[in-house]
């Protein structure tokens, strides 16, 4: 059996999912046709806890042998630091990692309106953004390990590339700044071509579909949806958004229920809150600032002009 030689290891609402969609069409590229759930086998401990074998048989069983990349995509693998990058380096000392890194301002506000459109949420952003740390002190069982309401947590990169780059050489790993992948402009994912040794280095894919997530009127209705549908929640709200034909039931209730959920997506998104943009510019200006001895790109544009930053930056 092959095993895998990349990783696209974050971060989540950073487009990991857009550059899936584009390296999976590559011929001489091998990603897990699941998309979701991703594999998140060595950031979840009830995952990893089934075993290497158990893994590569779960994901890599069918690898076609003219593959030259083989990889997976776990949004969470940057978050979760020194902990799974020990982890990883102790299986795979040679893997090499792609990060797609978004401004950390904007992917906290995404990963809001993921968490709410997901029916995890109760909370407005400003609130979710005051009551983080209490909210992920207080969380229990799995939920202190997938902690989905650590929405700034996720976006210290200079910090959580600090920690891989104990584990792995700097050349094994490659960082690019996310806003630039675009359909108007693919000269990213050439570099990745050339970063995952392909031979092929010009191959230009179809487009793929931006998973961009929409507000929710109300995060409280959208959660009591949830609670409602239970298992079948994720399938009627990705309907919904498509604006398909719905298959209902007789029951007057549960129409009502699916009317309710069309009713409660905005539909699009919308801008973030201008108090909570600052508060989160202050909360990254120095791991932006630091980020930046680290990458080959300019983040100054990371930062909106509330506060003395940009200059720093320049």
């Amino acid at each position: 059996m092959r095993e895998p030689n990349f990783i696209i290891g974050g971060t989540a609402a950073g487009g990991t999912s857009y550059l899936y969609e584009l390296l999976i069409q590559h011929a001489e590229v091998y990603l897990p046709k699941q998309r979701i759930p991703e594999p998140h086998f060595y950031y979840k401990s009830w995952e990893y806890a089934k075993g290497l074998d158990w893994y590569l048989q779960e994901y890599f069983a069918d690898v076609p042998s003219d593959c030259v990349a083989i990889g997976e995509r776990s949004s969470s693998y940057l978050y979760g630091g020194a902990n799974v990058a020990q982890k990883i380096a102790r299986d795979f000392p040679k893997m090499r990692f792609i990060f797609m890194l978004r401004n950390p301002v904007e992917r906290t506000w995404a990963n809001y309106r993921f968490t709410a459109l997901q029916g995890l949420e109760t909370l407005d952003f400003e609130q979710a953004l005051v009551q983080e740390q209490e909210r992920i002190a207080q969380s229990r069982g799995i939920w202190a390990e997938i902690q989905p309401y650590d929405y700034t947590g996720r976006g210290f990169y200079a910090k959580q590339l600090l920690e891989y780059l104990d584990f792995f050489p700097r050349e094994q790993i490659l960082c690019l700044k996310s806003e630039t992948l675009t359909k108007d402009n693919l000269e990213p994912l050439y570099r990745i071509y050339h970063f995952l040794g392909l031979q092929n280095t010009t191959f230009v894919p179809q487009n793929a579909p931006i998973h961009a997530s929409p507000n929710v009127v109300s995060p409280a209705t959208q959660k009591e949806l949830r609670d409602y549908f239970g298992n079948r929640f994720s399938t009627l709200m990705n309907n919904v958004r498509r604006e398909e034909s719905l298959e209902l039931d007789n029951m007057s209730e549960e129409k009502q229920k699916i009317l309710q959920l069309r009713e409660n997506l905005k539909g699009k998104k919308e801008e973030m809150p201008v108090e909570c943009k600052k508060r989160l510019n202050e909360t990254f200006a120095k791991d932006i600032e630091m980020l930046q001895t680290l990458v080959d790109f300019d983040v100054s544009d990371w930062l909106y002009p509330t506060t003395n930053s940009m200059e720093k930056l320049k």
